[in-house]
């Protein structure tokens, strides 16, 4: 699949960052920095998320159409297809509202949720925790991704 940016330009590759795992905390974390190459990432990740989103509608929307052209469709499918159209509709315009928020409005948001979740989740002293300084800001370029966690070497993503 071709991922393509709000202007409709083809975005590029980001090296393996595309298939990182969000639910390693130090990466999700730096996901969320001011890293140049972090905002890209999200950029493409939220892009992925809108065209797939956005596919999965009209995929459904193309069921029901098809459910409500065919007469001797069964009562059953066209119940199905009358309560999956306004869904399919509901979804797009969400979508659509996602990918319209700017990153750094995104970034603001979903921030706050990462230190809530930590607080609540976290382990023993994570009452305390912020989003880390360091990671704002043009400083946040001299951090890279952290390493990825290996099998074995007794680093558990999200720990």
């Amino acid at each position: 699949m071709v991922i393509v940016d709000r202007e409709g330009a083809v975005m590029g590759s980001a090296g393996d960052l595309h298939d990182r795992d969000v639910t390693d905390n130090a990466f999700y974390e730096w996901l969320l920095s001011d890293h140049p190459a972090a905002q890209a990432e999200r950029a493409w990740r939220r892009a992925t998320y809108y065209q797939a989103e956005r596919q999965r509608a009209v995929e459904v929307r193309t069921w029901t159409d098809k459910i409500n052209a065919y007469p001797d469709a069964p009562q059953s499918l066209r119940d199905l297809a009358a309560s999956m159209g306004p869904l399919a509709d509901k979804t797009t315009a969400r979508a659509e509202a996602d990918y319209a928020e700017p990153d750094d409005l995104y970034v603001a948001r979903v921030r706050e949720q990462h230190e809530t979740y930590v607080q609540v989740s976290g382990p023993p002293g994570a009452p305390d925790y912020r989003y880390p300084a360091h990671l704002t800001g043009p400083g946040a370029a001299d951090y890279p991704p952290p390493p990825e966690a290996q099998a074995g070497d007794g680093i558990e993503p999200g720990a």
